[in-house]
This record gives structure tokens, sequence and C-alpha cells, in this order.
């Protein structure tokens, strides 16, 4: 099993992690069934600076390869700046290669702690739709449904 190890980041590190976040955006463009256009006109520097505007405070914390000294993962987590009892784990990723070994959780774990320090009453995550398979890796976090957002699209 390959050896990572998570650490946290400030703010001047967000951009380390922009090559997985595009892997990720890429991932919901590719499985949305409705909204691939929001995907695509998705940049990281627009999504960069949705998280900073909505926070009034961001744990970012990122997992490294010991051996091959790459960033194979984050986890951005804030408080909202209009309601610091609500607390969002807003991004999460994991490089394929390292899947179910143990990071996500850790991250998770982790974010929580954090979210639950800053004395949140809720915490909240957002799954997209076509992304359901990822249902179930939340649940054991006691995360579930809540609403269906749906959003008219203009043809």
């Amino acid at each position: 099993m390959r050896k990572y190890e998570i650490k946290q980041g400030g703010m001047d590190d967000l951009d380390s992690i922009k090559p997985l976040w595009e892997k990720l955006n890429q991932i919901h463009h590719a499985i949305s069934p409705f909204f691939k256009e929001r995907f695509h006109n998705m940049d990281w520097d627009k999504r960069k600076s949705k998280l900073l505007n909505k926070a009034s405070e961001i744990l970012f914390e990122y997992a490294i390869d010991k051996e091959e000294k790459k960033i194979i993962g984050y986890c951005i987590s804030t408080i909202h700046k209009d309601d610091t009892k609500i607390g969002e784990i807003d991004s999460i990723y994991i490089d394929d290669a390292y899947r179910k070994s143990g990071i996500g959780k850790k991250f998770i774990e982790n974010a929580l702690q954090w979210l639950k320090s800053k004395n949140t009453e809720t915490q909240i995550l957002y799954v997209s739709v076509g992304n359901e398979k990822v249902l179930d890796f939340y649940k054991q976090f006691n995360f579930y449904p809540l609403h269906i957002e749906l959003q008219r699209i203009d043809k």
C-alpha cells in the first residue's frame, strides 16, 4: 500500500490543488445528465473565488504521496459567512490510484472534527446528480439526502 501524509494548507496553497479540482470538474461534466454546460464553463479561478467569498473560515487539507512527493487528494471545508452555524464540506477529491486507501475517510473525519470545534450546528455537503455512487460513502458519516433541488434549463 502506498504511504501518504495529510497536511493542512493555507489560502496561499489553494492553487496547488487546481489540477485535481479540474479532474473532479471533468468527472462532474462527464456524469451530469442535465448541466454539462455548467461544469464546462466553471474554471478554477471562479470556483476558488466562490469559496473565498462565501466563507468566514476555511479548512484546507491535502494528501501527499510520500514517495512520489505529489498531491493526491484534497478536502476543503468552510464555515458560512452568512450563517456561522452552518459548516460545509465543499470539495473533496482523491486521485483514482489512491481511492479506498482511507484518505477520504480521514478527510471527512478531520473536516467534521473541525466543523464541530467551530460550533457549527449543521454540517452539509452537496453531491452532484450523476454522482450518486458516493452516497453510501457519506452515509457512514451520517450524511443523508435532505432536498432534491431542481433547476430549470432554457432549451
